[in-house]
């Protein structure tokens, strides 16, 4: 995985179409931004209490300037005095592409290979069910977002205040969405965007409705909604090992970018 890593930048980071992806991954960061962060020699250090491991690990911002063994030190002792582990979020598009191989070097594990996947914002994709099946609610309030989506995905209710504070504290503007048939929530997304992105992200499915067209449904009409936003390029994420999920958005359009995935130091 490094040595596609290491030719990624070496290919395409250099040119025009390597800074659109970094242009993505930053707005990526910027839609998931917490509270609990500093940064420290290229290194966005984040400690947020988050299921999300996006929002409690190191992710390369820029080439760094000290030594390695320095810099982990340093992260070492953030983690270790929280209570947390340390996690390293990789990319091929990293500024730092010697840094994969240097943990692995050390003993970091890699695991939860993601793809960063991306499409133009176009016209909706046929197959969603019909709009009188589903009724949708636009901007609803996010601490009412953040819980439909904790039920949908069995979250605690720590992880729930947890998710609403972090989408009330953005700085990007954010349209929740949620589908209900009848009263009962079936599905919800949430777009943030940035500048000409938007990112999509907590697209969720009521487990006794999926396979019903609910999620292209919520994605068509986030796309349209980026549409009237002046947003021109979408992008998502989703773990390598979800093969429906890719599947579906291969279907509305979405090409792979780029990937990430983590390392912790073994055991």
């Amino acid at each position: 995985m490094h040595v596609l890593a290491n030719r990624m930048r070496d290919d395409v980071v250099l040119g025009s179409a390597g800074a659109r992806l970094v242009r993505i991954e930053e707005a990526a960061l910027n839609a998931t931004a917490v509270r609990e962060q500093q940064l420290y020699d290229g290194w966005l250090l984040r400690w947020a209490a988050s299921p999300s491991k996006r929002a409690r690990s190191v992710n390369v911002v820029a080439p760094p300037a000290g030594a390695l063994d320095d810099r982990l030190a340093f992260a070492r002792q953030v983690y270790a005095s929280r209570g947390m582990p340390l996690v390293f979020r990789l990319t091929e598009i990293c500024p730092d592409p010697g840094l994969d191989d240097a943990l692995a070097a050390r003993g970091f594990a890699v695991y939860d290979e993601t793809f960063v996947m991306s499409a133009p914002v176009r016209e909706p994709v046929a197959g969603a069910p019909a709009a009188e099946a589903l009724r949708f609610v636009e901007n609803l309030p996010l601490p009412r977002f953040a819980a439909e989506v904790g039920v949908l995905r069995g979250k605690s209710a720590e992880h729930v205040a947890e998710h609403a504070r972090r989408l009330q504290a953005l700085a990007v503007k954010t349209l929740p969405l949620v589908a209900y048939r009848g009263d009962a929530c079936v599905g919800t997304a949430l777009a943030a965007f940035d500048g000409d992105l938007v990112g999509l992200f907590d697209v969720s499915t009521h487990p006794d409705f999926r396979r019903r067209g609910i999620a292209t449904a919520l994605m068509n009409r986030l796309m349209a909604c980026a549409a009237e936003h002046g947003a021109t390029q979408a992008y998502l994420q989703v773990e390598s090992g979800n093969v429906a999920a890719r599947s579906l958005y291969a279907r509305l359009g979405f090409t792979d970018c780029y990937r990430y995935w983590y390392r912790s130091p073994a055991g």
